[in-house]
This record gives structure tokens, sequence and C-alpha cells, in this order.
């Protein structure tokens, strides 16, 4: 192997790569969190948070493609926050994988009426989760291409 090659995939990341990767590490730790409440819920604790009788019965009455979908999305994007903490280039293929889920969970609440029933600040939220997958994949390729992944 020359010593390029072995330069090329052994750069050291700077401070703010680790700073990011942290960050993305705790943005998916969020979501798991938020799919372990959704999987949990119960008609008691969706209107302590100030859900309406109907999204509740929305909520609670969701295709399990739904939740597959979804714990798809946030456990891939966790898995791939780790892998990029760990300087691993598996992190870009798993990033990949998770915005496939990401859109696919998207298309599905579209669909399936989600946003018609939550409304717009559920829309916004989707949006900037839909938003977020992407940049930590292009982040993961950029880290990649810099050499800091191994």
């Amino acid at each position: 192997m020359s010593e390029d090659h072995t330069k090329i995939h052994s750069a050291k990341p700077p401070i703010w790569f680790w700073i990011v990767s942290i960050l993305f590490v705790i943005w998916n730790l969020f979501g798991v969190s938020n799919y372990l409440m959704a999987v949990m819920a119960t008609p008691e604790s969706l209107a302590k948070q100030n859900y309406e009788p109907d999204q509740i019965e929305f909520l609670l009455g969701m295709p399990a493609l739904y939740a597959a979908v979804f714990a798809l999305a946030v456990w891939s994007g966790l898995l791939a926050a780790v892998l990029l903490i760990l300087r691993r280039r598996l992190a870009v293929p798993v990033y990949f994988v998770s915005v496939g889920f990401v859109v696919l969970s998207f298309i599905l609440d579209y669909t399936g009426g989600t946003f018609r029933v939550l409304g717009n600040a559920y829309l916004g939220i989707m949006s900037f989760v839909t938003i977020m997958a992407v940049i930590e994949y292009m982040f993961a390729r950029l880290s990649r291409r810099r050499g800091w992944l191994r």
C-alpha cells in the first residue's frame, strides 16, 4: 500500500467534526426517544400531551407499517451517527438508508392523512427531520471524501 493511500485514509478530523458528530448522535437519540414514546403511547399519555380525541384515535390506529418505517428510520439514523463517531466509512450507506426511511415515512404521513389530522406543526417537524437526515448524509459523505472515515 502506498504512503499516500495511507495518509488519505487516516486524516485527522478537525474538532468541528467531533462536535457535529456528537450533535448528530444526540439528535438521533431524540428520534429514538420519540419512536419509543409513540409505540408505548396510551390514550392517557397522549391526552396529557394535549392531543385532541380524534388525534388520539388516529395515532393509536396507525398501521404497523408506519411504526416499522419509523423504527427503521430512527434506529438506522442512530447507527449511522455512532458509526460516524467511530469514523467508519459504513456510516455513509447507513445514513443513505436512514434518509430513505425518513422520506418513506414522510410519504406515508402525507398519503395517510397524518398531516391533515395533526396539522402544520407536525408537517414542520417532519420537514425539519427530513432536512436533517439529508444534512447528516451529506456530512458523512464529506467526511469520507476528506479521509476522516476509515
